[in-house]
């Protein structure tokens, strides 16, 4: 692109973007809730976008972890962008370096261009300002950030190529500067999309009108060039030349094979798509593999006569090179499509025994016989690391690794430990590969100065290690990474997770940019153990936490040093609560018709212009939570089968919601990224989940996928450890002297039996059985990062055992006689009428009043129908006066001198005194009895005079005349009610706007009125009426002068706490 400057000559174009003129499509791909982070929905919606205007290139700076490259809806969605619809896309390689394998997604990515971040001279002076090293006055160098991650993933694939990854470019105002400085591959992968752009311009004006992205990868790639500081793992083929790289394309577009994708993979290694040597124990194993090539052709789903010649032709003598001496190749091979045998093969076998301590690159070319300047047509990376740790011993403990520089590497005299010596050049990351010891568990870093700063400001160096690269892992699942900055006589300890057999990779680089002189520092590696892992996991994760059935009460295991002597300093703490939940709904509908329909391929609409697009569906499923507890509780959802996958998840995306009863959204959460949890108080909440899928049978089969709510305990529970059984299979006992385990040391070799008690502490009352408790055991405290476990304990049912006597504490039920059930079901099938035929209801209210004029169900339901039942025509004008009016006639049919159940008076005598305690009630069923009858008559009162009271401040609030009705309804009501009495928050709502009405109405306190609803604000979180303290506010806001923005105010905040539009996730 290209900023204008303030300048009146055109010439003038310092401030030219890479490509001046190119048209520039900006896509949002990062959702505001989430934070900006990417989502699958809104990658796959750029892409199809960008599809849908005919972009021919794509720049994506965003990355994230990935566990397996290439697989997942995301990824493949990438892969048809590349092959199918002819756009090259662009993906920075990430931050995560200088390690080796700290590539993430998309930039490990097959069907991408990735995109290293490198610096030239030119750019350390200018924009930062870099002073040239003092020692001999050397160059700077060009090299690679040490920030930009680094090659080979877990299955050999490297990064393609680098460019500049500094910028200074135009900022939003609001920043208060014009411009700013950044660096980073989100940098270098948008230069080098710019370069290409002006490539494509380049060749469409010589005549090449159709170079595709395989043709255009291939050209960059082949005419990049290794510049500065050599490293393949950052900087790929090397960094870009648009010159160069369209040359190529014009010299060579046309030729055969030139514009399709050859896929080359290892099947003895899983489909790898390299070659990548790193534990030890593989250098002794097979050297020979088998390399798999097929030719990747983009047709229409009946191919077409020019596409079967195109696969019939495709005969490429291909002669195959190695770019070293101990990777041996076979000279040619003859490829052609192969479809019966699905690609063709060739072997390569390794010859590693020569080789020195480190890591070595190779790859193996395969280049057209008869025309070798083309470049590679296909590669294969090999990687190989040969451990330092391998060639020294305790007869030879010390070998010398550069003599100019003195390195060096030593194994102690106890046979375990290293020490090695780093000289840190700019530019340049020193690495260290150590084979971890079989059972060790974590290592111990310790950084130190081995000379004496004289030359200014401190070296700050960027300490990297990462100790396993196996399987699905990501790096930053496991490694250590930490900023040390040298202090002369200043050791600093670092620890980090290690696994028995496995290579450890520490590297160190000088952060450089600002003072590029060199720095040396020495490093101490020490191995620990306390065996507590199982050997078996074949990975530093695993899904097998310590846990403590709800019948088992403890959980054992034991503690070991076959290492050395450790510490051992335990303890184990709960400090969440882990709920599931199943959908309550679920609900498919299509996708957008614009933005959610994935284009055929180019290959199909050439073949069938009128071809359907794809449509992605979308599931959106529902699940009710509900918080309860006194305190606010800090809650967090999220879905464990899918979390923390994006590029490879099985599904599109998946992005949830939290909002409360009365659809106010509280908080959304993503794929990859944990939300902080959200104090929630008391209530219903609803947590909404949306997937998306082009396949509406995958998403139908997704319905019942578990919601995980985790809750964090108000305060951690203990669990406590004993070293003796009999202590822990009997938790709950105190009083016997016994005591935990305290810290000790443990001799190396011996062993110790630890056993995991439940707490004994009371669980918090919300906590439901079945729920899982979750918290860890850390062995040493000192050392929690690297000696914990996950602990689950299963909470059991609730204990219903009664202290006493058996006999004494069993409630004697009086048992309900036929007439009883009778007059129950005449009740239920009366509630069933209440608003269906009032008539009937009548009749059988009269009947029912006549045979048990005393009992208080009947009066509740005859309240029920006061307030829901149908009114006559003439009534329904001045529903709240009428349904005032069917109350008050309750409330006097209700008492007993009107020959109904309540007597206030004996009420009033019987709650005046102190109610008898439960001992007493237990041992007389008389008082008990009474005292159950007492409490059901009070409360049916106390609803009565609420509702009464209520109706009579509707109908005051409207008709001056009924204030003096209304007054005398609040008094009596008071006198049996407070915000304490009742247990609903519905009713307490209730009860707060009618006594501010009183208070406003009857009192003209307004002051007064307020309180008692900001109180009411405050303290009540659930109930489906609390907009209607609101309400009641903006009324009292009328009445005073100078509250107009105050009710403004409450107004907007209304429509974001009780929307009237109820979004959808």
């Amino acid at each position: 692109g290209k900023t204008k400057k303030k300048s009146n000559n055109d010439d003038d174009n310092d401030l030219n973007g890479v490509a001046p003129g190119a048209q520039i499509l900006g896509l949002k791909i990062g959702d505001g809730r989430l934070g900006s982070s990417e989502t699958g929905t809104g990658l796959i919606r750029g892409l199809i976008t960008a599809k849908k205007y005919g972009c021919d290139l794509v720049n994506l700076s965003y990355g994230e972890p990935s566990w397996q490259p290439d697989s997942g809806r995301v990824s493949k969605v990438f892969a048809k962008a590349f092959n199918d619809w002819g756009m090259t896309v662009f993906t920075s390689a990430g931050n995560d370096g200088p390690a080796l394998s700290s590539l993430g997604s998309p930039g490990s990515l097959t069907s991408v261009v990735t995109v290293g971040a490198w610096v030239s001279p030119e750019m350390a002076v200018e924009q930062y300002s870099t002073l040239p090293p003092s020692a001999d006055n050397t160059p700077l160098k060009g090299s690679s950030y040490y920030f930009s991650s680094r090659g080979p993933t877990p299955d050999g694939f490297m990064p393609d190529v680098c460019g500049p990854g500094g910028a200074v470019a135009p900022v939003p105002r609001a920043a208060l500067q014009g411009k700013a400085q950044y660096h980073g591959t989100s940098m270098s992968s948008p230069n080098v999309c710019g370069v290409a752009a002006c490539v494509l311009s380049a060749v469409r004006q010589n005549g090449v009108k159709d170079c595709g992205p395989n043709e255009l990868k291939r050209a960059l790639k082949n005419t990049a060039v290794i510049n500065g500081v050599a490293d393949p793992f950052a900087q790929g083929s090397g960094l870009v030349s648009a010159s160069d790289c369209a040359e190529y394309i014009i010299k060579n577009h046309g030729k055969e094979g030139q514009s399709i994708a050859i896929d080359v993979s290892i099947p003895s290694r899983n489909g790898a798509r390299g070659l990548y040597i790193r534990d030890e124990i593989e250098l002794d194993g097979p050297m020979e593999f088998s390399v798999h090539v097929n030719p990747k052709f983009s047709h229409s789903k009946t191919r077409t006569s020019s596409e079967l010649d195109e696969l019939l032709s495709l005969e490429l003598h291909l002669s195959l090179k190695s770019s070293e001496e101990w990777v041996t190749c076979p000279e040619s091979m003859t490829l052609m499509s192969a479809k019966e045998r699905n690609g063709q093969s060739f072997s390569v076998r390794l010859n590693t025994q020569g080789l020195k301590p480190g890591v070595h690159y190779a790859s193996v070319h395969a280049v057209d016989s008869s025309d070798e300047q083309r470049g590679p047509l296909f590669s294969l990376p090999i990687t190989v690391i040969i451990p330092h740790s391998r060639f020294v011993t305790s007869d030879k403990p010390k070998l010398l690794l550069n003599e100019s520089s003195n390195e060096s590497i030593e194994l102690k005299d106890n046979g375990l430990d290293l020490t090695t010596s780093f000289r840190l050049e700019q530019g340049v990351p020193n690495r260290r590969f150590v084979t971890v010891p079989v059972g060790a568990e974590w290592a111990t870093i310790k950084l130190k100065s081995t000379e004496v700063t004289t030359n200014g400001g401190a070296p700050r160096i960027l300490l990297h290690a990462i100790p396993f690269v196996r399987g699905d892992m990501p790096n930053k699942e496991c490694q250590l990474k930490r900023l040390y900055v040298v202090k002369e006589g200043v050791e600093e300890e670092y620890h980090v997770r290690v696994k028995g057999g496995s290579t450890l990779e520490v590297c160190l680089q000088l952060l450089w940019l600002a003072n590029p002189n060199p720095a040396r520092v020495t490093a101490d590696v020490e191995f620990h153990s306390l065996n507590i892992r199982s050997p078996a996991l074949p990975t530093l994760m695993s899904s097998q936490p310590i846990t403590i059935t709800p019948s088992s009460e403890f959980a054992r295991l034991g503690a070991s040093s076959p290492l050395r002597a450790e510490q051992l300093n335990p303890e184990c703490k709960l400090k969440s609560v882990l709920r599931s939940l199943r959908p309550s709904s679920v609900d498919i509908t299509i996708g957008s018709a614009e933005r959610d329909s994935e284009p055929p391929s180019d290959a199909e609409l050439a073949s069938n212009a009128d071809e359907d697009p794809s449509q992605i569906y979308e599931m959106r499923l529902s699940y009710k939570l509900k918080v309860e507890g006194d305190k606010p509780i800090k809650v967090r959802p999220s879905f464990p089968s899918l979390f923390n996958q994006l590029y490879d998840s099985p599904v599109d995306s998946q992005i949830w919601s939290l909002q409360d009863n009365n659809a106010k959204m509280i908080t959304y959460g993503s794929s990859m990224h944990h939300t902080s949890p959200t104090s929630l108080k008391k209530g219903d909440y609803t947590v909404s989940l949306l997937l998306r899928h082009p396949s509406r049978g995958t998403l139908d089969q997704l319905k019942d996928i578990p919601c995980e709510i985790s809750m964090t305990l108000p305060s951690a529970l203990s669990c406590n450890l004993y070293s003796e059984l009999d202590k822990a299979s009997t938790p709950a006992v105190k009083d016997d002297g016994r005591k935990p385990m305290e810290k000790k040391l443990l001799s190396k070799g011996s062993h110790q039996d630890i056993y995991v008690a439940r707490p004994t502490d009371a669980l918090p009352s919300w906590v439901a059985p079945g729920d899982l408790l979750q918290g860890a055991l850390v062995l040493d405290k000192g050392k929690e990062a690297v000696s914990s476990m996950k602990v689950i304990y299963v909470a059991p049912p609730k204990s219903t055992a009664k202290d006493g006597d058996d006999e004494k504490s069993k409630t004697k039920e009086k048992e309900d006689s036929f007439e009883d059930v009778v007059f129950k079901a005449k009740l239920g099938h009366l509630a069933n009428l209440r608003t269906k035929n009032a008539t009937v209801y009548k009749e059988i209210i009269t009947t029912l009043k006549d045979e048990r004029p005393d009992s208080v169900p009947l009066l509740t339901e005859m309240l029920s129908f006061a307030l829901e039942g149908p009114l006559p025509d003439d009534e329904t004008d001045n529903e709240d006066q009428a349904r005032s009016a069917e109350v008050e006639k309750v409330y006097n049919q209700s008492l007993k001198e009107n020959g109904g159940p309540i007597d206030l008076i004996a009420l009033a005598q019987y709650f005046g005194l102190n109610e008898p305690d439960k001992d007493e009630l237990d041992a007389d069923d008389e008082a008990k009895e009474l005292n159950k009858d007492m409490k059901e008559k009070r409360d049916a009162l106390r609803k009565i005079l609420l509702e009464r009271a209520s109706l009579c401040g509707i109908v005051a609030d409207k008709d001056s005349a009924e204030v003096a009705p209304f007054d005398k309804a609040v008094k009596e009501l008071k006198q049996w009610n407070n915000l304490e009495s009742l247990k609903d928050d519905d009713d307490k709502i209730k009860l707060t706007i009618t006594l501010a009405r009183h208070a406003r109405i009857c009192q003209e306190k307004v002051a007064l009125a307020m309180s008692l609803l900001f109180k009411a604000k405050q303290d009540l979180s659930s109930g489906k009426n609390l907009k209607q303290l609101d309400d009641e506010l903006l009324i009292l806001f009328d009445l005073v002068d100078g509250m107009s923005h105050v009710k403004d105010n409450l107004n907007e905040a209304l429509y974001y706490r009780y929307p009237v539009f109820k979004r959808n996730v």
